[in-house]
């Protein structure tokens, strides 16, 4: 499917999380520059439908800024099927977790300090160093910079895990990229809205997403083979065994360029980790119904189509029709060949006067 044909609108427009205190929710969201815009409800019949959980549950929707794209929907489920993941690690089949852009990844970690002497349960890394000039060497030809003597353009990843929120923070040094996060300097953590939404598999299958492209229509911007012995933030926050290996595919928006200037924000970060792996099953455990992260939507130019695409791809599962859901748009639910969960909304005509290519 080219660009001028894909059925995806913007970037991921919500990531879903599962909670029980709604307001509580908001609250600590708010603290990153998300405000409530929205506010509706299903019965479990229409539940059922559309997550495939037979349970009542009423949302809230959350917007950054005046952001298009990485807004937050918080899922209050009558009967939550689970806990969900929790506190595990990120590595583990099935695993979501959100990124954002931050001013100071250190300012998020001193309060993740103290929460953890007030008893928070939550798990937290080191920042880490990751080398830009590493990622891309293109951009440096045959003199990469020195450490003290050049300029390094770099990132600093600081991952925080609660029982609720799985969330990495990327921190720039000596690079901007206007469209790729946009800081609210006046929230409490100096944070963007969220530019990432990333899962990991464990599959043998080169093409497992292929699905994200072919029939969402994104752009495939690269799949980097991330080998132990040159993986940067991914060897602590993956909890790597040497000699381990792990593919990073990065799935980006219709709109999406290749420079600084142009790069947007509502990207797939996706990892696929080979069955000699060792990682925990986690999927079952990240879809509707399970409190924490547990579902993305995306917009779509054209809901029947999407759907009738869906429908007729052997590898995919997209049985029920459209409802409308908590806040009136048309959906309907899909899971995609790598087993995710994911909720197709129709695109207003603004939306898609104002974000097609």
């Amino acid at each position: 499917m080219s660009a001028g044909q894909a059925q995806a609108i913007g970037g991921i427009h919500e990531v879903c999380f599962g909670v029980t205190d709604l307001d509580a929710a908001c609250a600590y969201w708010r603290a990153f520059g998300y405000l409530p815009i929205a506010r509706g409800a299903v019965g479990p019949d229409v539940a059922l439908a559309l997550y495939g959980v037979a349970s009542a549950v009423e949302s809230v929707r959350l917007q950054h800024l005046n952001t298009d794209h990485g807004l937050i929907r918080l899922m209050r489920w009558d009967q939550p099927l689970s806990g969900g993941i929790g506190l595990a690690p990120l590595r583990g089949h099935g695993s979501r977790w959100v990124g954002q852009f931050a001013r100071n990844c250190l300012d998020i970690g001193n309060h993740a300090a103290a929460a953890k002497r007030l008893g928070t349960p939550l798990i937290d890394t080191a920042p880490s160093f990751v080398d830009l000039s590493k990622y891309n060497p293109q951009h440096y030809g045959q003199n990469p910079p020195q450490p003290f003597v050049d300029r390094l353009l770099a990132v600093r990843e600081y991952t925080l895990i609660q029982p609720l929120w799985r969330q990495a923070f990327l921190e720039r040094f000596h690079y901007e990229s206007k469209l790729l996060g946009r800081i609210d300097d006046d929230s409490l953590m100096r944070a963007s809205q969220i530019v990432n939404a990333s899962f990991m598999v464990t599959s043998d299958d080169p093409t497992v997403f292929d699905f994200y492209a072919d029939a969402l229509g994104l752009k495939l911007a690269s799949v980097q083979e991330v080998p132990w012995d040159q993986a940067m933030a991914s060897r602590g926050v993956f909890d790597l065994r040497e000699g381990e290996t792990h593919w990073c595919h990065t799935y980006e928006e219709p709109r999406s360029g290749n420079s600084a200037d142009t790069r947007r924000g509502g990207r797939l970060y996706l990892f696929r980790f080979p069955s000699t792996s060792v990682l925990p099953d986690r999927m079952s455990l990240s879809q509707p119904g399970h409190l924490g992260c547990s579902l993305f939507t995306w917009r779509v130019r054209d809901l029947q189509a999407m759907h009738d695409i869906c429908a007729q791809r052997s590898d995919t599962a997209a049985a029920h029709p459209s409802l409308p859901d908590e806040f009136g748009v048309s959906a309907f639910r899909c899971v995609a060949p790598d087993g995710t969960s994911w909720c197709f909304q129709q695109a207003n005509a603004a939306e898609i006067m104002e974000m097609s290519v």
